[in-house]
């Protein structure tokens, strides 16, 4: 006899059904199966090579690696993704600072005091002049942000105009951590730009520990760069700036000579998320003298073609720079930077997410984009010129996942998904944390800014969703090691030194597992019919958010 059941049981038992059909696993994605842990190590070990030298852009090391990605996208069968080419030039200016013909003067009581180069003071490539001078009072201004969203104005009711700010190289604690990390960095130019200001000074704050002095100088010797659009003009030149320099957060004194007592008093109110700017009652004279010069550099670009007729000419991009620091200064005797976990890890991670695109029988309703980039640690400048300048049909980029560093030296219990609570994409990594058995872990370093450091924030700026995922640090009985401590003792004695080479203990199955969650989460939002959209209200929708 057939039973009657009311609509309200029927439903009920409608929806159960569809909820317990609807938890996928990992052996529904057969695919899962073909990633290989030794590819990963076998493409990193090739990419982190002493012979390299470190793959700084313009450099031969660069080439040789990229030429690797080339023929790695070629054996994979990834098509060309700029009107037929792999590669995608990206005009780089380099500059450097002529330490013979610069200098920096401190006027105090209407005594002129020399300021040293590299030891207290250092001074940023001028890309619009070879030499560029300013002399103006000094005015601080916290830490040189107007933020209304938070009631916050560093440069209310102060006159900066014609003059050198100097700030605070962060943003204050009291903001909420993707927040602060848009305004330590993002916004600060042409904030002190728009009040009139002519010079920046900036300086760590002085409990940040986590760039030594020594370092900062090193990289500075190396010079920077800047990209240049196919128009000739130089992006992120900021011309209304005459100098900018970072100072030693161990000699503030000599800047706050005649403020000592406001400096510490701000320090203390900064801790309350109060602000607050005073002059600083000295002069400044500062003479930079930039040498630059054009160094080619490109991104290699390959797809693969979505299968919707509708959907193919929307890209799921995902994005890893192959880019170090090269030859730097010597630590335990070794001066070549080979940026084994960064990042040639990303882009192993990236090759291997190609390959398993590529296993699948029925590929995705979306196209899909590999961007290998360029110069990240010159600013993320590779990304930032792709999504500033992409191809010819690849303009509807409607979602990034960038692969920096992820972090595979334990097995991975839960995964911090930068960008995740910003976009419908937080939706997607759920699915995939589910799927996969892995807990979802919050920011464990806000003070780090992580979430503004790498490539994909190239394309949240131009109002594309995207992610960047680290491992977290979750534990099981038998560690004796807390996991957290781990990582900011190998970002103490590894991080951007000579020391990150393949002489450390990878976990290359926690690697692979990188390439499961990055997989999955592109695989949905490439089937997904709706393209991923920013939270209602979201701060980095109203933004920047496509309108």
């Amino acid at each position: 006899m057939i039973k009657k059941y009311s609509n309200a049981l029927f439903l009920a038992i409608l929806c159960f059904c569809y909820s317990v059909s609807a938890q996928k696993t990992e052996a529904d994605f057969p695919v899962l199966e073909t990633i290989n842990p030794l590819n990963i190590k076998g493409h990193m070990t090739f990419l982190s090579e002493d012979a390299l030298l470190g793959r700084p852009p313009g450099s031969p090391g660069f080439e040789i690696a990229s030429n690797y990605v080339k023929s790695q996208f070629i054996s994979l069968g990834l098509k060309p993704a700029n009107e037929g080419s792999y590669y995608q030039k990206v005009p780089l200016i380099h500059g450097t600072i002529d330490n013979d013909n610069s200098s920096v003067s401190l006027n105090i009581d209407g005594k002129n005091t020399a300021i040293t180069l590299s030891e207290d003071i250092i001074l940023s490539p001028n890309y619009d002049k070879s030499i560029s001078e300013v002399s103006a009072p000094l005015v601080f201004v916290g830490y040189g942000i107007t933020a209304p969203e938070f009631n916050y104005d560093d440069y209310k009711g102060i006159d900066v105009k014609g003059k050198i700010v100097v700030y605070i190289a962060s943003a204050p604690n009291t903001f909420p951590n993707s927040e602060r990390a848009y305004y330590s960095f993002a916004t600060k130019y042409q904030t002190a730009i728009n009040n009139g200001a002519v010079g920046i000074i900036s300086f760590m704050h002085p409990s940040n520990t986590r760039r030594t002095w020594a370092s900062s100088v090193s990289r500075s010797k190396n010079g920077s760069y800047k990209w240049q659009n196919p128009e000739g003009l130089i992006a992120g030149s900021y011309p209304e700036i005459k100098a900018t320099a970072l100072f030693n957060n161990t000699q503030l004194d000599k800047i706050f000579a005649k403020t000592k007592d406001k400096f510490d008093e701000a320090m203390k109110l900064f801790e309350e998320g109060k602000s607050i700017s005073f002059p600083m009652n000295i002069a400044a004279t500062i003479k930079v003298a930039t040498k630059s010069k054009l160094v080619p550099s490109h991104n290699l670009l390959g797809e693969i073609t979505g299968t919707d007729p509708e959907l193919k000419d929307e890209y799921m991009v995902y994005a890893a720079h192959v880019d170090h620091l090269g030859v730097g200064r010597a630590i335990n005797g070794d001066s070549i930077y080979n940026g084994a976990h960064d990042n040639a890890s990303g882009v192993a991670i990236l090759l291997e997410i190609a390959k398993t695109f590529q296993a699948l029988k029925e590929k995705p309703k979306r196209s899909i984009l590999f961007a290998v980039v360029t110069a990240e640690e010159s600013g993320l400048l590779g990304s930032d010129y792709l999504a500033n300048n992409p191809p010819k049909g690849k303009e509807k980029m409607v979602a990034t996942i960038a692969m920096d560093m992820p972090f595979f030296f334990h097995p991975i219990l839960d995964i911090v998904p930068y960008g995740a609570v910003h976009s419908s994409l937080g939706n997607q990594t759920k699915e995939v944390a589910g799927i996969l058995g892995l807990k979802i872990s919050p920011d464990p370093f806000p003070e780090q800014v992580i979430f503004i450091r790498s490539d994909h924030f190239s394309f949240i700026k131009k109002g594309i969703p995207a992610l960047f995922i680290k491992s977290g640090f979750m534990t099981v009985p038998e560690d004796t090691v807390d996991r957290s401590v781990s990582d900011v003792m190998w970002r103490r004695t590894h991080y951007h030194t000579p020391q990150d080479d393949m002489n450390q203990d990878f976990d290359f199955n926690a690697a692979a597992t990188h390439v499961k969650i990055d997989f999955l989460i592109g695989y949905l939002v490439a089937n997904e019919i709706s393209i991923p959209k920013w939270n209602v209200g979201d701060f980095f929708g109203n933004k920047l958010g496509k309108k």
